[in-house]
Order: C-alpha cells, then structure tokens, then sequence
C-alpha cells in the first residue's frame, strides 16, 4: 500500500479512486515502504438529484468510505507486553 485513503470526496471531474489532495507525504527507502502517504481520493460522481423527491423525507444517503487501515507501523514492539 503506497498510501491510504483518509477522505473520499463526490467528483464529476474525476473517476473513483483518483487522488485529489495529499495531507502527509509517503517514503520508501529502496523497495521498502516506510510511511505510506494520507491521501484523499475521489468517490466518483455523487448521486443524481431529481425535481420529484419530496423535501419533508430526509434519506440517509452518506456512502460508506473505504479506509484502508495499516495496524503495522514496521517497528518492533520487542516481544509480548506484559
């Protein structure tokens, strides 16, 4: 993984999975990956409105983002925690 999605953001510009703002810089050292970058990426075009919806319903229509989680920071803990 070379960097990992912190925020998605609806584009009409870009397709899904573009990266669109880098918060954190990555660094690899050779072929090793030391930190990978925070990124946010398009969700690709949010959904089409239409006239008809009624304005008393309210939907939940927030999608779900895809945040890929790195539990290893590459360091040694030095064995069990006690």
């Amino acid at each position: 993984m070379l960097h990992e999605a912190i925020m998605r953001e609806e584009s009409v510009e870009y397709e899904e999975g573009i990266i669109l703002q880098e918060f954190r810089k990555g660094f690899k050292l050779g072929e090793r990956l030391l930190r990978p970058a925070m990124v946010k990426v398009s969700a690709g075009p949010g959904p089409e409105k239409s006239g008809d919806d009624d304005p008393t319903e309210v939907e939940d229509s927030v999608a779900p983002s895809r945040v890929e989680e790195n539990d290893d920071d590459g360091f040694d803990d030095g064995g069990d925690a006690e």
